[in-house]
């Protein structure tokens, strides 16, 4: 079942951290608990056919999954799922999805920055989108 719960107006936008955060993903090696957990590269490739062909809700629900297995989606699953729900216009949805990447306490590059940008930008709220610019500092990258 999908629960669509957005964040408050109060909450940050960004997760708190004091590290520097990667502009780009060209380093990054697969987390810890993906090379350890033998379901999450299967349940991110039923998450991406299941986006290929439009699902987002299942895709939802596989997110929702990989997390009760204890197989956490990484950067790429969730910048995949944001670009989806740009694609579709189901902005609804990708704050849901923006909301579930906060609390996975994630470190955000500026590849899924700029796409939070896109999606707030997309669906009108640009106010929310500037903060993310604003927010970003440093990270900012051509694309911002």
């Amino acid at each position: 079942m999908i629960t669509l719960s957005l964040p408050s107006p109060s909450q940050p936008l960004l997760p708190p951290s004091s590290k520097t955060l990667n502009p780009s993903r060209q380093n990054i090696s697969p987390s810890s608990d993906s090379r350890k957990n033998p379901n999450f590269e299967p349940l991110k490739n039923s998450l991406i056919r299941q986006l290929d062909v439009g699902h987002l809700r299942h895709a939802i629900s596989t997110l929702d999954l990989m997390t009760q297995q204890k197989a956490p989606p990484n950067l790429t699953t969730y910048s995949i799922l944001l670009k989806s729900c740009i694609r579709f216009r189901n902005f609804q949805l990708g704050k849901l999805v923006h909301r579930k990447l906060i609390q996975s306490g994630l470190e955000l590059d500026s590849v899924v920055l700029n796409t939070l940008i896109s999606l707030y930008s997309k669906c009108g709220d640009t106010e929310t989108a500037r903060s993310i610019f604003e927010e970003m500092g440093s990270r900012r990258d051509l694309v911002s």
